[in-house]
This record gives structure tokens, sequence and C-alpha cells, in this order.
């Protein structure tokens, strides 16, 4: 009795299953990836969300200060001294079209949050401690213009007229999150009554 002789297995069902867990591979490492890269951004708009509330508190605390201690008259210099500036573009030295806030230097001439109004720190999320603290400038704007119906006093013929109640100070501040790379920097102007 002769057995009949069989074809050479070829394998072809091995390599379809092979190329299919492949592409299955590819397909997880994609979602995976992706999984990866939403949690990454979604930290990084809760950290900027912290920074913004941090920017928003020093703002509220540059008020409170300009409140009790801004005197427009003392305080003010060009090189920003103590975070008090005369804005570049009213300063007697010659004025200049560059902001403040680009050209300063945070860490040494802006105000440390609380440090003027006994604030306590500003904490992260879960009370985690953000990189730096919010820093603030004050900065003195010119005078404001008479209210409507009042005199301009043009001329100088005013000697006696009463001072300006109110004043004018744009606030920058600048606040990071929890990472360091995180910076955010908002601006208002206050006017003190």
């Amino acid at each position: 009795m002769s057995h009949p002789r069989r074809a050479p297995e070829q394998g072809f069902s091995l390599i379809i299953i092979l190329l299919t867990m492949l592409v299955l591979s590819f397909l997880a490492l994609g979602a995976m990836n992706s999984a990866v890269v939403q949690e990454r951004m979604a930290g990084n708009a809760r950290d900027r969300n912290v920074a913004l509330q941090a920017a928003e508190a020093a703002l509220r605390d540059a008020e409170a200060d300009i409140e009790a201690n801004a005197d427009a008259a003392n305080g003010f210099t060009e090189d920003c001294t103590g975070g008090l500036c005369i804005p570049p573009s009213d300063t007697a030295s010659g004025p200049k079209s560059a902001p403040v806030w680009q050209t300063i230097d945070w860490a040494a001439k802006g105000r440390a949050y609380g440090s003027r109004t006994g604030a306590p720190a500003v904490p992260g999320p879960g009370n985690e401690a953000l990189a730096t603290q919010p820093r603030y400038i004050i900065e003195r704007l010119p005078t404001l213009p008479p209210r409507s119906g009042d005199t301009a006093c043009v001329g100088g013929g005013c000697g006696n007229a009463p001072t300006d109640k109110a004043r004018a100070y744009r606030i920058t501040a600048r606040a990071s999150g929890v990472n360091a790379s995180t910076v955010v920097m908002l601006q208002s102007v206050y006017v003190k009554q």
C-alpha cells in the first residue's frame, strides 16, 4: 500500500496571523500614544489654569497694595526699584516705547505676592507648592484728564484749583504654575480714588 504523497506545508495561515498581530500591535501603540498626549494636554491646561488664578490673586494683592501704600509722589522710579515703576514712555531721561514688563528682572525688581499686604502664599492644587510665588509691578500712569464739566486750567489760570483725587496705575502680574515653564502674565489698570 502506498500512501498518497502530501504537498509540503506552506505556512500561509501563520503569515496571516503574524501580520494581524503586527497591525493590532500598531493600533494599540497608537491608542496608548494618543492617551498619553491627551493626559499631557490636560495636565498643561490644569497648570495654566493654576498660573492664571495665581496671577489674578497677584492683581488683587497689588490693588490692595495701591490702596494701602501707594503715593504717586514717592517711590516710583525709572529703574523700578521695589516694583514701583515710571513707564518708559513717561521718563525724563528720554521716552522709550519698550514696555517695562518685557525687560524687567522679575525676581529682583518685582514685588512678591503678599509682601506688602500680608496675604498668605498662593497654594497650587491639593496644596502643592507653585514653582514660584506670583510677582507684580505697579506703573504710575500720567495724570488723568479732568472729568467732563471740570475746568482744564489751561494756561495756569487755576493757581488754587484742588488737586486730582484720582490716579491711574497699571499693574502687571506674573505667575507660574506647578511647573516653572508655565507662566501667565496679566495686566489691569487700577484707578485709586
